[in-house]
């Protein structure tokens, strides 16, 4: 038991210290672009700062919505992702009214 406290701790540390990196963003998406290793380029403007944000979607379930046309340009996202080498990568992709 006295092994396993430190394990969990360090555990929660590095989960809200990844949460506390990710930045959230709901508002239309203005272009999506396909990319020639499978992933895709979209740009979504906030709707609380009207400032338009490139993300990159590297996530399979995203991916084929997106190859799909379940997610489309005009469509409402809900969007959280990270900061990571410059860009900005997508943690999760979802229709606002659910996808």
């Amino acid at each position: 038991m006295k092994k396993l406290v430190p394990i969990v701790a360090a555990a929660t540390i590095l989960s809200v210290a990844s949460l506390t990196s990710a930045a959230s963003i709901k508002g239309p998406v203005t272009k999506i672009t396909p990319n020639a290793d499978g992933s895709y380029t979209t740009i979504v403007k906030d709707d609380a700062t009207k400032k338009e944000y490139v993300i990159e979607v590297t996530d399979d379930q995203t991916k084929d919505k997106l190859s799909g046309k379940k997610i489309m340009v005009d469509d409402e996202v809900k969007v959280k992702f990270e900061e990571k080498a410059g860009k900005n990568i997508s943690a999760k992709f979802l229709k606002a009214a659910g996808c």
